[in-house]
């Protein structure tokens, strides 16, 4: 039976269905915030069923913001199903609801209930494998692919997409139809934004040629890299002496972070959200050989690590060098990370890897000394 737990952070929660979609595995994924919880339950690729304890998700309140019941047929039902009735029977009964447009409010429900996941950048989550639904009624057909897509498309919080592909210098591939995910309708700003990724252009680039902006572009690419449509390309990371600190510290920190963020989306496709805890082990244990320069430093949702953090720790630093205390300690946590894919993945994934950061010249020949 598998069961995994973690904490969310930005647009994690698009990770973890495209990981359980894969997984294809039948069970609940239940996430709770501040309060609130929501579960769904899964199989075959689709959820079946969805709870909620918000009650805007209720599904009488949700038919009433339609307009499809009256306040005294929900009323009326209300009380028939606090008697023991099953709301959905009662409504029907009472001929507020065909059948039919109660399966349509209930997917729709459900809908709702997935696609405000989305904004959650905080709270915990968990997968518990084989757990079904205790009220065994009509199920939903709400493919995870379609929820995958509506929830990026419909994220408010335009800012998410820029903490997840935090560099222009980054660059996408197209995928070749063999190699793609169950097809996904594309929309034509979407097709728009596909054409002008080219395997050569950077996402700078990219942001630079669309007509529609850095918000919306990076959300396209976002979701185009999410349904596997596209895939990461190495590419040459700015020079340090191109930094804009005098001693170099932001370019360090920018190379490390791309390196980071590089074994992050790696791991990510290939064993889902588990590779964030794995990840963010690694950090932890490096901090008892770091305790000043690692001190209250995290992972961000994009697998990098905060350079403000990390220059106000350098600067707490007495007597040792900082900037040699710096790439000593990223480059350990490189390491600490390749050690993680390897053990992970095997050694053939992390010579992929290695590939990339030779062609990306790693400061420091961090990546390459250790193939």
């Amino acid at each position: 039976m598998t069961e995994f737990r973690g904490r969310l952070k930005a647009l994690s929660f698009a990770d973890i269905l495209e990981f359980l979609r894969v997984l294809n595995r039948p069970g609940l994924l239940s996430l709770s915030v501040e309060g609130t919880t929501i579960g769904l339950y899964l199989r075959d690729g689709r959820i079946v069923h969805g709870a909620s304890t918000r009650e805007s998700d209720r599904l009488s309140d949700l038919l009433l913001r339609r307009g499809t019941i009256t306040r005294d047929q929900c009323d009326q039902a209300m009380r028939r199903a606090a008697a023991g009735e099953k709301l959905g029977k009662a409504l029907v009964d009472r001929g507020g609801l065909t059948p039919r447009a109660l399966m349509e409010a209930r997917l729709h429900q459900v809908l709702q209930m997935a696609v405000s996941l989305f904004e959650w950048e905080d709270g915990d989550f968990v997968f518990l494998e084989r757990e079904a639904p205790q009220d065994e009624g009509v199920e939903v057909d709400l493919p995870i692919a379609t929820v995958l897509v509506e929830g990026l498309r419909s994220v408010r919080n335009v800012a998410l997409f820029r903490k997840r592909m935090p560099f222009d210098w980054w660059v996408f591939e197209a995928i070749s139809e063999g190699e793609r995910s169950p097809a996904v309708a594309l929309e034509p700003h979407e097709i728009y934004v596909l054409r002008l990724v080219d395997g050569e252009r950077a996402v700078g680039d990219v942001i630079r040629l669309s007509e529609f902006g850095e918000p919306e572009t990076l959300r396209t690419l976002f979701l185009l890299l999410t349904v596997g449509r596209l895939k990461m390309k190495a590419r040459p990371a700015p020079e340090v002496a191109d930094a804009p600190s005098a001693d170099g510290f932001a370019g360090i920190v920018q190379r490390y972070n791309g390196m980071f963020g590089m074994v992050y989306q790696y791991l990510m496709k290939e064993v889902g959200p588990i590779s964030e805890h794995l990840l963010a082990r690694s950090l932890r244990e490096l901090e008892a050989t770091y305790p000043v320069l690692f001190h209250r430093t995290t992972l961000g949702g994009d697998g990098t690590v905060d350079a403000r953090l990390l220059q106000e720790n350098v600067r707490s630093l007495a007597d040792e060098p900082g900037r040699a205390v710096l790439i000593q300690g990223l480059n350990e946590l490189l390491y600490a990370e390749l050690y993680v894919l390897r053990k992970t993945l095997g050694p053939q994934h992390e010579g992929r890897i290695l590939r990339a950061f030779r062609e990306a010249r790693p400061p420091g020949g961090a990546a390459g000394s250790a193939a």
